[in-house]
């Protein structure tokens, strides 16, 4: 049904507007007005005008907004602008002599329209990659651009552009050429032009244009150009999608070669293969990966590799690993330093390889370009750059069990663990040799005057003796090889863990706390380790002494059992007293660790104030409790000495006192006693039993000493990491950010901080937070940075739920500038760069839209010099327009400021305002001075958590509100 409608502005036909019977906008001299409900536009493929392909969103259009079309070319292919109603909508066709008629009386309502079409195409326009700009134009003027110059209207302004001499390139892309006779064409802050050549070139602004048919040519090439970058845009993201794809693709096919070798691994020789096809860095991780244990996959969507120092830690961040880089010195492929990514010379170019260990002294260089496999020798190993890269493994994502980390520690570790328990079983076996040896040398080599019994028992012990030594030094060897490589591995997982944790978590915990609990599990390595492991196997096989206790003489056994027992019972309990007193003063010793440094690290302030004295009584009181429970402890551990010096001694007195009454009874009945060589064989072998016993429980009482150090470190091994595997890369992130019904409370039975809370930007939108002290502006900020999670709501992310986000990638592109942040002690330079790839002009450049170039100039060593820690050799405002230019030096689409200009004076905030303005960002700002949010597209008022006003700065400034009255206090 069409129905006739005029009102004052426009005249027209009204047309439903069904989903299935969408509107192609092929025609500029139609102009569609949506009367109702909304509508969605694609760009689509029209071919021979059939629509073929994917559609492509671009935005919506509500209520009241204009839909322009565009000129077809009547090609074979050709995109196109398809409108689809989104539910039941209307669309008003308007009367071409109205439309006219508007557009010769400079009519507000048209140029509303015109530049409400235009302003919708930014979100996608805003994707481009802009270069820095040398004019910014606002109103009617004309310009002469000299080669390579590039203009951009100022922020929310639309011009019209007319070339009157030379060529431009909108976008800076050759294919969108402007010249004389393309016309005058629309700009607005997403789009930017940059000229050949000289140019001569004259703006305009929409309300000056009284042609109609002028007004449409702009508009449908504006359109054209528009869906022609578009066009680029697919096809790189396609070819980047298969590229991910293909490194997708060779991984897969890795993890199934893997599959099928190890099923065929019974029947024929393991042979390891990683001659894939593919990126030849990923490969060779891969290839490094596979060796280690570890599944290795391809950076994701939103890692910008150019800014990348090495591409490699895309590869880290996506596999979930750390990266370090090692030096690759003297004859280092006759050592056992692990399998490496290293890079092969060749020409004046590099390429990167593999270099795995195929033994403990032997390397092969995998090069995944041509696919092959090659020993290291020296000629190899002098066109290797001696930078290598070396892989460290994270703890698994889950709540970590004590065996859980000794199963991490000891993996791939298993062929030391097998010559340690081999070897301990040996040396066991032949100690067992040296009583049996002296019964046969005193009962019958001596008195038999035997001396072959006594060359082959005296020879037989020298080589057992030997041989013990030798076995106890490969046990030696691989012992140590077992710990130093399980004690790197697992400190390197724990400190990844440790950096991978909610930043809600560190509240809990001062600095030195955490330092003490972190390093606990190193320590419950070392006792549970390769140490713990021999002590066991030599105690177990210890026991097989009780057999020849027995066989040499059952009634003395008993006496050597009850020894045994009586000296495991004292062991273990005195090891159950300790662990009670270990944990207060493994707790103690955390504290005070934590207040130490942060006594220090506050020294000038106790200085300051004059509170020396005070901080020392603060630290002896915890100090002096520490001692009294170390004395404590040291009174047990002293008892368990004096008692295990002592035992031997009365062991062996008892023992010889059963010895002379058995003799002595054997002698009244005339039955046989021990012979001397069978005592002395039994004296033998329990000594070794006993030995086995007390060993036994000391290994019990350490492994009891593990569990106050084991809930020391719980905390940390039992909190998930915030960033888990199963997490979804955000993609390159385009600054629509989106609050909804947003609830938080930080404790679960504390007041709500924050209540039903509702904000978005859209992309390259000002958007401000206002409101008294602890009404939560902050802690929102906190929110959007993931650094707390919403009890209720959610927060979006071009339309992706933070929750299911790697959050660590959405930081990546955030600019992010907090009350507290901090500087680290480096050069300016490396402040701004932050780890990434930066040049010196991009470093000035941010510097400069900071306010801080000058400051930086006047310094002795210019960008190069060397800041303390902390900050200290610069001022409040300095500080804070280094941390502004940090944000700003990486060019982010979004940017979250929290009072991040309160300690700059009225000059430099102009400056920092200024060219925050310029950028085509979206902008989060908290702000208590007002006058630095006067160009805000929407600014949020809260009060107690909740959103109390919202509007522009003109709108609320003459509402009576919170927003008012904080006006009037600043005024005042």
């Amino acid at each position: 049904m069409v129905n006739q409608i005029s009102d004052r502005h426009f005249q027209g036909k009204v047309y439903p507007l069904k989903s299935n019977e969408p509107i192609l906008l092929n025609d500029p001299q139609t102009i569609w007005i949506v009367h109702s409900g909304s509508v969605a536009l694609f760009a689509v493929t029209v071919k021979n005008g059939v629509i073929v392909g994917t559609r492509r969103y671009l935005f919506s259009s509500e209520s009241g907004e204009a839909l322009f079309g565009t000129a077809a070319h009547h090609d074979s292919t050709e995109s196109q602008i398809l409108a689809i109603s989104i539910g039941k909508a209307e669309l008003l066709k308007v009367e071409s002599e109205c439309f006219r008629e508007l557009v010769a009386n400079a009519d507000m309502n048209v140029v509303a329209l015109v530049e409400g079409w235009l302003h919708k195409f930014n979100a996608t326009l805003l994707s481009a990659v802009v270069p820095p700009i040398q004019i910014r134009a606002s109103g009617q003027e004309r310009f002469s651009l000299i080669a390579g110059q590039t203009l951009q209207p100022k922020s929310n302004t639309v011009l019209w552009v007319q070339v009157q001499e030379g060529v431009l390139y909108s976008l800076g892309i050759k294919e969108l050429t402007l010249v004389s006779q393309t016309g005058i064409v629309p700009l607005t802050h997403a789009i930017w032009i940059e000229a050949d050549d000289a140019a001569q070139i004259a703006t305009e602004i929409t309300s000056s244009l009284r042609d109609t048919n002028t007004l449409l040519s702009g508009l449908s090439v504006h359109s054209q150009q528009f869906l022609f970058w578009n066009q680029l845009r697919e096809q790189q993201e396609r070819t980047e999608e298969l590229q991910r794809l293909k490194a997708r693709e060779n991984l897969n096919q890795q993890v199934t070669t893997e599959a099928l070798g190890e099923l065929a691994s019974p029947l024929m020789p393991p042979k390891a293969d990683f001659f894939q096809k593919g990126v030849p860095l990923l490969v060779a991780a891969g290839a490094v990966g596979k060796t280690l244990g570890m599944k290795i996959s391809a950076p994701g969507k939103s890692e910008d590799l150019e800014r990348l120092e090495n591409p490699l830690e895309a590869i880290a961040r996506a596999s979930h690993l750390r990266l370090r880089q090692v030096l690759l010195r003297d004859k280092w492929w006759q050592q056992d330093c692990g399998p490496l990514v290293a890079f092969l010379q060749k020409d004046e170019e590099t390429h990167p390889v593999a270099l795995l260990p195929i033994s403990a002294n032997r390397y092969e260089l995998y090069n995944p370009i041509t696919q092959t496999r090659n020993p290291v020798d020296a000629d190899i190993a002098a066109r290797v750059v001696p930078v290598a890269y070396m892989f460290y493994r994270s703890f698994p994502d889950k709540a970590l069990s004590v065996f859980d980390v000794i199963k991490f520690a000891l993996a791939g570790r298993s062929k030391d663990l097998l010559i340690i328990l081999f070897a301990g079983v040996v040396v066991t076996l032949l100690g067992m040799l040296v009583p049996q040896a002296t019964a046969i040398l005193i009962d019958n080599a001596i008195p038999d005057s035997d001396r072959n019994s006594l060359m082959q028992v005296g020879l037989g012990l020298l080589v057992a003796a030997f041989a013990t030594a030798l076995f106890r030094l490969v046990q030696g060897f691989s012992l140590l090889r077992l710990e130093t490589t399980s004690d790197a591995s697992t400190q390197a997982a724990m400190w990844d863990r440790l950096l991978n944790l909610p930043v809600s978590f560190f509240r809990q915990y001062t600095t030195g706390d955490l330092l003490s609990r972190t390093n606990s599990v190193s320590q419950i390595r070392r006792q549970l380790g390769g140490t713990i492991l021999i002590q066991l196997i030599t105690s177990l096989f210890a026991f097989l002494n009780l057999g020849l206790l027995f066989y040499y003489s059952p009634e003395l056994s008993l006496i050597a059992v009850a020894i045994a027992i009586v000296t495991i019972a004292v062991t273990t309990i005195s090891g159950m007293i300790l662990v009670r007193k270990v944990h207060p003063l493994l707790e103690i010793e955390g504290n005070i660790f934590g207040q130490v440094v942060e006594l220090i690290n506050g020294i000038s302030k106790l200085r300051v104030a004059g509170a020396q004295k005070r901080g020392f009584a603060f630290w002896s009181k915890n100090y002096s409790r520490q001692i009294k429970l170390e004395l404590s402890t040291q009174q047990v551990e002293d008892i368990v000495a004096v008692f295990n010096t002592v035992m031997p001694t009365l062991t062996s007195g008892i023992l010889f006192w059963f010895t002379v009454q058995l003799l002595m009874k054997a002698e009244m009945t005339g039955t046989a006693g021990l012979t001397i060589g069978t005592f002395l064989a039994f004296n033998s072998a329990f000594g070794t039993f006993v030995g086995g016993a007390t060993g036994m429980s000391n290994t019990v009482t350490d492994i009891l000493q593990v569990i106050p150090q084991w809930k020391r470190a719980q905390p940390i091994v039992e909190m998930l990491p915030e960033v888990e595997h199963n997490k979804a890369d955000p993609g390159k992130l385009m600054g629509r950010i989106a609050v909804d019904r947003v609830c938080f409370r930080y404790r679960k039975d504390g007041a709500l901080i924050l209540e039903d809370i509702n904000i978005y930007a859209e992309p390259g939108e000002f958007i401000a937070l206002v409101g008294g002290s602890g009404s939560g502006k902050s802690t929102l900020l906190r929110l959007l940075l993931s650094f707390e999670t919403p009890e209720d709501g959610s927060i979006y992310y071009d339309g992706q739920d933070l929750l299911g986000l790697d959050v660590s990638a959405v930081r990546r592109q955030l600019g992010v500038v907090l009350q507290n942040g901090k500087i680290m002690s480096s050069s300016i330079f490396d402040n701004l760069a932050g780890g990434a790839r930066i040049t010196l002009d991009e470093a000035w450049e941010a510097a400069r839209m900071a306010g801080f170039a000058d400051d930086i100039d006047a310094m002795p060593m210019g960008m190069h010099t060397v800041i303390s820690e902390g900050g200290g050799n610069l001022s409040g405002g300095q500080r804070q327009r280094l941390l502004i230019a940090k944000a700003l030096v990486l060019k982010p689409r979004i940017l979250l400021f929290d009072e991040a200009t309160s300690a700059l004076d009225n000059r430099t905030q102009a400056i920092v305002s200024e060219s925050l303005d310029k950028l085509q960002v979206t902008r989060i700002v908290i702000a208590h001075r007002l006058s630095t949010i006067r160009n805000a597209h929407r600014i949020y008022v809260l009060q107690a958590g909740k959103v109390v006003q919202q509007g522009s700065f003109d709108e609320l400034a003459f509402i009576e509100g919170l927003f008012a009255q904080l006006m009037q206090r600043q005024m005042a």
